[in-house]
């Protein structure tokens, strides 16, 4: 079942671990049957300890607790196929785990060999279309909105103007041309090139923005914009050519048999 009014289960949850301590200091912060989550584990897995992710990881344990229990009791547990299932998963899992282990040491990717990459593919990262890089805000009513480009026009480090940017949640997003809604495009990327645009109706909103820098369409995208991805793409190359290595040790290392061909 779900819980209905999610602040008044976590204080009942935080409740329930002030009132349920073992003699090793474990807060429990709910308990199905046998089985109990503890306050660490909780934090452990959400550092910053936000309450949405303390409800949504405590509403989602208690779930799958009692959907477990419930197959339990139906004997679902032993069911063949399903025993066959988890035995599976668990070897893939043990398996990939010792894969990802071993590729870890095995696998670098040096500063040299991105930029190697990046000066090789470079046409690569050539914008085919115009792009910015933009804050953009959406509000209800457009006296709201006035307000948002008064405080956004005074510039990077004023007071109010950071406060503006933590209320209403936005950080610096890269758009293309033509992906935004027409009016606000042509604002964007249009001959006026003013670097504050809006109120613009949206819908039943306005939308404000701000655009930090604008890249024509032809330039390249510089190394740190691109860098990780290079990172990423070389890590994969290397990882399939080193698994496939691992994969050959293992054959001489241990013994098995392969018949297909009766097949």
């Amino acid at each position: 079942m779900m819980y209905k009014g999610s602040a008044t289960v976590l204080i009942a949850l935080l409740t329930l671990a002030n009132c349920n301590k073992t003699n090793e200091n474990v807060d429990v912060l709910a308990r199905v049957g046998s089985a109990v989550l503890t306050k660490n584990e909780v934090i452990n897995r959400f550092p910053e300890y936000r309450t949405a992710d303390v409800e949504n990881q405590v509403t989602q344990w208690v779930n799958a607790e009692l959907l477990y229990v419930a197959g339990v009791r139906a004997g679902v547990n032993k069911d063949v196929a399903i025993v066959a299932r988890v035995e599976d998963y668990q070897k893939k899992l043990i398996g990939q785990t010792y894969l990802e282990m071993v590729l870890r040491s095995r696998v670098g990717v040096s500063t040299d060999e991105i930029k190697d990459f990046y000066e090789e593919q470079k046409e690569t990262f050539r914008r085919r279309h115009g792009e910015a890089l933009i804050n953009s805000f959406n509000v209800d009513n457009k006296k709201d909105a006035n307000k948002i480009r008064v405080f956004l026009e005074k510039g990077a480090g004023h007071k109010k103007r950071n406060e503006l940017f933590e209320k209403h949640g936005v950080t610096a997003i890269s758009v293309e041309e033509n992906q935004l809604l027409p009016a606000i495009n042509k604002a964007v990327f249009g001959g006026t090139k003013s670097n504050y645009i809006g109120p613009i109706k949206s819908g039943d909103s306005y939308a404000v923005v701000e655009v930090i820098k604008r890249f024509p369409k032809g330039t390249y995208r510089s190394l740190d914009d691109v860098y990780d991805h290079i990172y990423l793409v070389i890590q994969k190359r290397k990882a399939v050519i080193q698994s496939a290595a691992i994969i050959d040790s293992l054959k001489q290392e241990y013994l098995f048999e392969l018949n297909v061909g009766g097949l």
